[in-house]
């Protein structure tokens, strides 16, 4: 059972017992703490990490009300409950209206009723919480598919202009292998749309299979090779694992990674190495590149949603690219870290599943 941090806001030391005490009978294993104003209650909360807030309704300097309206505009999902001398329906709306969880006059006050009330305005800003984040998620994923959709979309475009030229010339020696590369396209684009509605909209775990690491990356390498061709970059890689993952989600991890490694990058020739090593139950992907770097206070905020470091007339993206490979590598159960040096590059370090080599598909 979670240990819950109580504040008691009150400007009357007898009243602060009185509340702090039957807290302390509803529920035993949470601990309460005490603050006599407004301002002393803000600075509090700017400090620790409240769970419930009871407010008086009357205090100088600042009004119960008052400080509802504060805290509910710091702390959206904060559960807060105003308590009065007496009920009045008028001051029950006006505190609802103000942001207020709940409303709880003192005559009324019990630990049996006042349990109730913690919880349930516990449980319900725990549940708008949950509802404010999965929205934010599925937004963050709208953007961020479509971001990924453009990828293989681009080289449909491109290749059905490379089969239109190739077939004016009458020649049409390249059309069997300009075909394969569009339907691998074709291919890449149906997979993710399968695979991604199934985890952002269906909330549902990727179903994860052993895979030769290797594989993957060739793949992935080959369906970028247009791009890595027109930046003369070199993508290098040494070694070789058998991994527990998406297929699908594992490829889109490495083409992020790829080509952010190309596009912030000012080298003639841009370089990309991939390295793995390997532990009993993990294999890490190191995915180094030579490009412009991040700054250290920036790199814990690379892998949140729309964050661009720099303007997009010079480095064009949505900046979902590394939200979206986060949150695949979560989803398949491992973790995604950055390191970096400004003017040097940066490494990406992928923990993944390991598999057993006999079950790993080829």
């Amino acid at each position: 059972m979670k240990h819950h941090l109580m504040l008691v806001v009150d400007d009357d030391v007898l009243s602060q017992a009185l509340v702090s005490g039957i807290i302390a009978a509803a529920k035993p294993n949470s601990r309460s703490i005490v603050a006599s104003n407004g301002q002393e209650a803000l600075e509090i909360c700017r400090e620790q990490a409240v769970d419930c807030v009871l407010v008086d309704y009357e205090m100088p300097d600042m009004d119960g009300l008052t400080l509802v309206r504060h805290l509910r505009e710091l702390y959206p999902f904060l559960p807060i409950i105003l308590c009065t001398g007496a009920g009045d329906e008028l001051l029950a709306a006006e505190t609802l209206k103000s942001g207020a969880t709940d409303y709880f006059p003192k005559s009324r006050m019990s630990p049996t009723a006042l349990r109730r009330a913690i919880n349930t305005a516990i449980e319900l800003n725990g549940r708008m919480k949950t509802i404010h984040d999965q929205q934010l998620d599925i937004e963050a994923f709208g953007f961020a598919l479509a971001h990924d959709f453009k990828q293989p979309v681009r080289q449909i475009i491109t290749f059905t202009d490379m089969i239109s030229q190739e077939t004016k010339r009458l020649r049409g020696e390249r059309l069997p292998q300009l075909l394969k590369f569009m339907t691998d396209a074709a291919r890449r684009l149906d997979s993710l749309v399968d695979v991604m509605a199934q985890y952002s909209l269906l909330q549902q775990a990727p179903e994860l299979k052993p895979c030769t690491f290797s594989r993957i990356l060739k793949e992935t390498i080959a369906s970028l090779q247009n791009y890595i061709e027109s930046r003369h970059a070199c993508v290098k890689f040494s070694g070789d694992a058998f991994v527990l993952v998406n297929a699908t989600f594992l490829s889109q991890v490495l083409q992020n990674l790829i080509i952010n490694g190309i596009k912030y990058n000012k080298s003639d020739e841009p370089l990309i190495e991939i390295t793995l090593s390997q532990s009993a139950d993990m294999v890490v992907v190191n995915v180094t590149d030579n490009g412009i770097g991040i700054e250290r206070q920036y790199l814990d905020h690379v892998f949140k949603p729309l964050t661009r470091l720099h303007n997009r007339s010079e480095y064009e993206g949505s900046g979902l690219g590394l939200t979206l490979a986060r949150k695949a590598v979560v989803a398949m159960g491992g973790d995604i870290r950055c390191d970096s040096k400004p003017g040097v590059g940066s490494t990406f370090s992928v923990k993944l599943k390991s598999a057993p080599a006999l079950d790993a598909v080829a």
